[in-house]
This record gives C-alpha cells, sequence and structure tokens, in this order.
C-alpha cells in the first residue's frame, strides 16, 4: 500500500499558488493564530472548519456553527461531509480564496481497481465485430473509466465530426456540447482535459462551456496511425472522480477502441461485398430468365391495345400491363447494373453543368406541377473524365429522390464547384429527411424507405457508378431537415 500525501490547495485571484501539507488530525482551518491553516480573512471566524482524518478517509467538519461552509458548491451539514480528491472548499460567498482538497500517491487497491475496469472494459470492446455493439461498447466504456456525466462519439466523415447514435435512437439537431474543444482534438490528434472550467481566473472558456456549466472536459481522439476516425467526448457538471486523469491509459483504450472500430468497419465491409457479389450472381441469373418473356407480354399487349377500339374499357387493363411491365424491364436494367454486368465505362471529358442541365431539362414540367423550385449555382467549365450516360443515371436518382422527398412542394438545390482536383457537386432538398438509422442504410442493396414503388437500388448505384469514376459520395439528413447528397469526382486535365 502506497503512502497518500494529503495537501489543501490555495489559489488567489491573481494566479498565486500556496500548498500546504495537512499532516495531523484534525486539522484546523481558521482565523485564529493557533489554527493549522490560519487565514486572516473577512468572513473566516477563528475557528472556522476541521479536516478529520478516519480510517483512509477523510473528512470536512464545520465548528463555527454560524460560519458558511460548503463543499463543491453544496452547503455542509452539521455532521460533515466526506472528502475526495479534487474537492472544492468554500467559506462563505465573500471568501476571496480557491479552495482545493488534493490526495497525492493513491492506495494501491485503488489503481489495482482501476487498472481491472480498464482490462474489463479492453475485453468488452474488442469482444464484438458489430461495428454498433462496438461503437455503444467504446462510449459505454469511456464513460465508466473516466467517471464523467455524459459521454458522445463523434465519426468522421469527410471534413465533418457527426455524432453517433445507437441503432433506434434519434439524435437530436443539435448536441449541447463544447464541440469546439471536439474539433481541436479531432484537428490535433491530441487528448484535451480541461477541469474546474468555471473556477480558473484567466482560463478561455466558450460560449457553451459557460452555458452548460461545465466542471470538467475530457476529450480523447480514434486515432489510426495518423489519421483521426472520430472522437470520444465527455464532460461533466462536477469535477471528476480522478484529478488528472490517468490520460496515457485512456488514450491507449482509445487506440484500442479506434482498431476495434477498424476492425469492425473492415468485417462489414467485407460482409457487404460478399453479399452485393451473391446478389448480383442470383440478380443476371433472374435477369436472363425474366427479360424475354417481359419483351413478349410488352409486344402483345401493345398489339391488342391497337387493335381495341377507343371506348373499349380494356385498353386501359391493357396500358396497366404495359405501363407494369416497363416497370419490371426498368429493374432488370437497375438489377444489371448493379450486377457487374453493365458494359465497361467509356470516359471522356464531360461539362459536369451541362449534364445537371441535361437531366433537369425533361423534368421541368414535373418540377412545377410538384411546386418545387430550383437554384442552380453551376460553375461553367469545369469538366469530369466521366462516362455521361452513366453520370447521367446518378444525377436523375438523386433528382428522383429529393422530388420524391417534396411532395407537397420545397427546394431543390444543385451546386458544382472545382476545388483540390474535384469536382464537387451537392444535391440538397428541403423534404422530410431521413432518421440516423435510415441514413445509414441508405446504399445497401434492396433497402427502400418511404417509397412505395421503389426498388431500393437507386443510391446502391449511386454510389457504385460514382466508386467507378473513383469519386466518393456521402449523405446527411435529419428528419425535418432535408437530404444533402455530396458527390466528389476527380476532375479532366
Amino acid at each position: 500500500m502506497s503512502r497518500q500525501i494529503v495537501r489543501l490547495e490555495i489559489s488567489t485571484s491573481d494566479g498565486f499558488t500556496k500548498v500546504i501539507l495537512i499532516d495531523r488530525s484534525p486539522f484546523l482551518i481558521g482565523s485564529d493564530p493557533s489554527a493549522d491553516l490560519c487565514l486572516s480573512l473577512p468572513g473566516v471566524a477563528a475557528r472556522h472548519a476541521q479536516i478529520v482524518r478516519l480510517g483512509h478517509a477523510y473528512r470536512l467538519v464545520p465548528v463555527a456553527p454560524a460560519a458558511p461552509l460548503s463543499l463543491n458548491g453544496v452547503p455542509v451539514p452539521a455532521e460533515g461531509a466526506d472528502l475526495a480528491h479534487d474537492a472544492r472548499l468554500g467559506l462563505g460567498p465573500g471568501f476571496p480564496r480557491a479552495l482545493r482538497f488534493l490526495i497525492e500517491g493513491a492506495r494501491l487497491e485503488d489503481r489495482e481497481d482501476r487498472l481491472i475496469i480498464l482490462m474489463e472494459v479492453a475485453r468488452t470492446i474488442t469482444s464484438s465485430l458489430a461495428l454498433d455493439e462496438t461503437l455503444g461498447r467504446v462510449l459505454d466504456g469511456a464513460v465508466r473509466f473516466s467517471g464523467a456525466e455524459r459521454g458522445y462519439l463523434f465519426l468522421r466523415e469527410g471534413e465533418r465530426l457527426v455524432r453517433w447514435a445507437r441503432a433506434g435512437e434519434a439524435p437530436p439537431p443539435n448536441v449541447d456540447v463544447s464541440l469546439s474543444v471536439a474539433e481541436e482534438v479531432a484537428t490535433t490528434g491530441r487528448p484535451i482535459y480541461r477541469d474546474r472550467l468555471g473556477d480558473e481566473p484567466g482560463r478561455s472558456v466558450t460560449e457553451s462551456i459557460v452555458r452548460l456549466r461545465l466542471q470538467a472536459i475530457l476529450c480523447l481522439p480514434l486515432s489510426l496511425r495518423q489519421d483521426v476516425i472520430g472522437v470520444v467526448y465527455l464532460d461533466s457538471k462536477r469535477p471528476l472522480p480522478h484529478h488528472n486523469p490517468d490520460l496515457p491509459l485512456l488514450e491507449a483504450l482509445a487506440g484500442l477502441a479506434a482498431i476495434a472500430i477498424q476492425n469492425s468497419r473492415l468485417v462489414e465491409e467485407r460482409l457487404r461485398t460478399e453479399r452485393t457479389l451473391v446478389m448480383g450472381q442470383m440478380a443476371r441469373a433472374i435477369v436472363h430468365d425474366v427479360r424475354s418473356p417481359l419483351a413478349s407480354i410488352r409486344g402483345l399487349a401493345d398489339l391488342l391495345r391497337e387493335r381495341m377500339a377507343e371506348g373499349d374499357p380494356a385498353r386501359s387493363h391493357l396500358s396497366t400491363i404495359i405501363a407494369e411491365v416497363d416497370r419490371l424491364t426498368l429493374l432488370t436494367g437497375d438489377l444489371l447494373q448493379f450486377s457487374n454486368e453493365a458494359p465497361p465505362l467509356h470516359r471522356a471529358p464531360v461539362p459536369i453543368a451541362d449534364l445537371v442541365r441535361q437531366t433537369l431539362t425533361p423534368l421541368q414540367p414535373r418540377l412545377r406541377q410538384s411546386n418545387v423550385r430550383l437554384d442552380l449555382q453551376l460553375e461553367e467549365g469545369t469538366r469530369v473524365l466521366a462516362d455521361a450516360p452513366r453520370l447521367l443515371r446518378v444525377l436523375h436518382n438523386l433528382v428522383a429522390n429529393a422530388m420524391e422527398a417534396m411532395r407537397g412542394g420545397g427546394a431543390l438545390a444543385i451546386a458544382c464547384q472545382r476545388a483540390n482536383g474535384h469536382c464537387l457537386l451537392t444535391v440538397r432538398d428541403t423534404g422530410c429527411g431521413m432518421p440516423e438509422e435510415v441514413r445509414r442504410k441508405v446504399f445497401e442493396p434492396f433497402f427502400s424507405h418511404g417509397k412505395p414503388n421503389g426498388t431500393g437500388l437507386g443510391m446502391a448505384i449511386v454510389r457504385k457508378i460514382v466508386e467507378e469514376h473513383g469519386g466518393k459520395v456521402q449523405v446527411e439528413s435529419a428528419p425535418g431537415q432535408g437530404t444533402t447528397v455530396r458527390l466528389a469526382l476527380p476532375v479532366a486535365a
């Protein structure tokens, strides 16, 4: 068992700090010259309070009944209150000093307990390969080990930090945290620990820290080599149980968590690839067996409709048959596109603004009927090396999804510009938006949400075509706030 050293830190508003060793029990605090800590200051009684040792614990006990005494901002009752490391003592509302109780050299049992907790948390984090389950265990483990009151997990998507939410949980649009701290950690890759945020003169704090009345913030990067893939954000309205928490241990835990997250992502990507391959093989077999009968059905239905009189009620039934066959034919085309049986890319320099206008021109009547306003901000002259018909398919799918989400009207904004060797294309709507669990699955094959006639392949094909061109696609959405799709495509030389 290691020896404890107990001290009392006294700080003034001008930054001067003095530390007094508590080497006896009881330890008297007051204005009397015989007190162990003599404070000849206004409001301090001759025998104001005392610190009493009880085994390995310490207790703050008032001596003068009428003298104000508080611990961490809470009045101390007559029987006293237990002292913990980093506890703040107050001797009245006008007391011009900050008193802090410090325990140095924690007991060996405490250290062992924390190491056991760390090992349990590490084992829990690495025991699952399901991504959502791993993320939840990372967050729960960090909160447990640090002793924080709240914890959030932010994952990097491009240049943004996006808050992770558990499956089935609808995250609020704005998370009430100090995002400036999280963004600093994501940028620098170094952890940040700040405590006693409201007590330290000269310490710059953000508006969110003041508003939330935070006493401690602990923010850890989730790093793989030099890349920060996310941030664990922890905060508390009271000091953390362990002053200057074991940052090396917490960083090691965060590094292990980052590896576990990456492994889960790799497993999910492998499963997605294998599932896509199997679906593609099945789709090719189905399409080749279905296309010929569909062509025969449509041809015969068209022939019968032409031979019927205009007033014959069967004409409408035949028109329905033809429309449904056309829909199935379109689905077979999607299946072939998805199953890697599409023809190879024929790339050529293409002005992206022309492709956007080419997509929108036939849709103008439908846009007007749907009361959808267009806002185009197209940088002329930006060209991409692309297969034009394939990119037209991407744009058509994105615009169709946007219109589907704005059945009561709205605004559709499309912008393109050149930046860092890429063409950045943004399609934004003001529609109903998507909850987080839907947004995560939006690229999964055969996943459809809110579209009674959807095939569930539209966004899967968008990602496939974009990635075939060496580009990237991201989706941002929230219920009631619309959806934004961002494409990054290599520009033509």
